[in-house]
């Protein structure tokens, strides 16, 4: 009579160097750049979008609500060199541009999602089998989503404080029992952070995937991301070498290495979920395969 076989599972050190294998022959170091470059390429037309989309619902404000709150989660040595030109652009009206810079933001951010798209149909070994009109439409509802959802977040910073005062007004006992904005703005930037990981592994690859499945990258992506920014914001503060190297355009070089590794981690996430899924497809085979010998 066969025994089952026993499930020992595998090591961290084993899964880690077999998602750090796959990453380098799924060539995502070249990915990781040109996810880099498009990156900071559309971050200032999708903030003039942002701005001209917020003011054609009626609130100028909104965006610059909505940035200043991201800009206060993010490590500010990282963001100080691009702070002005950002601000600059959200004082600026710009409700007549929201068809050009529209037009702009989407053309492009559609290189960088696109290269998000083929980073993860790689680590989770799909192949597309999409129209290029579909992805094309699916790059615009990214895009134009995106901004939405800022500015509805954006409505919730503003009204926060006004439903807090209202609370305290009439129920100044729980007063000590609120919380503010501020008090949690590094667990809704993560909240945030999580996601945004979250969804891109779920609508951007070719396959669906379950929730379940993709936490372990996601979690793992967000993790890496978090300590990437602390220890990055020590470099620059230390061992800085952008500015002796790129002198006045150290600033935009420096936010683009960060992206760079950013989106490293981010196909490496999705490489170590593939991996995951792997052994788990190999472990069920075993067991029915000592099933039938039994």
């Amino acid at each position: 009579m066969t025994t089952k076989p026993k499930d020992a599972g595998p090591t961290i050190a084993a899964l880690a160097r077999e998602s750090f294998y796959r990453l380098f022959a799924d060539e995502a170091i070249p990915l990781a750049g040109n996810i880099a470059f498009r990156t900071v390429f559309s971050v200032f037309p999708f903030l003039i979008f942002l701005t001209a989309l917020a003011g054609f619902f009626g609130n100028d404000n909104l965006a610059e609500g909505v940035v200043n709150f991201l800009l206060s989660v993010v490590p500010a040595r990282l963001v100080e060199p691009l702070v002005p030109e950002i601000r600059s652009i959200l004082t600026v009206p710009r409700s007549g541009l929201l068809s050009i810079s529209a037009l702009i933001t989407i053309w492009s951010a559609m290189g960088g999602v696109d290269s998000v798209r083929v980073g993860l149909n790689r680590a989770y070994d799909i192949r597309e089998t999409r129209s290029m009109w579909w992805l094309y439409f699916q790059n615009v509802l990214f895009v134009i989503g995106s901004a939405v959802f800022l500015l509805v977040f954006a409505l919730l910073i503003v009204f926060a404080p006004v439903m807090i005062q209202l609370a305290e007004n009439y129920a100044p006992a729980l007063k000590g029992h609120f919380v503010t904005i501020e008090q949690l703005r590094y667990p809704i930037g993560i909240t945030l952070l999580t996601a945004g990981v979250l969804f891109c592994h779920r609508v951007l690859p070719a396959k669906t995937l379950g929730v379940l499945e993709l936490l372990p990258g996601v979690v793992i992506t967000v993790v890496a991301w978090v300590l990437m920014s602390s220890a990055f914001s020590i470099y620059l503060v230390n061992f800085n070498t952008f500015a002796s190297t790129y002198a006045s355009l150290s600033g935009v070089f420096a936010a683009m290495f960060f992206v760079y590794l950013a989106a490293l981690v981010l196909i490496l996430g999705g490489e170590v979920n593939r991996v995951l899924e792997v052994r788990r497809i190999m472990r069920m085979q075993r067991f029915k395969t000592a099933d039938t010998e039994v």
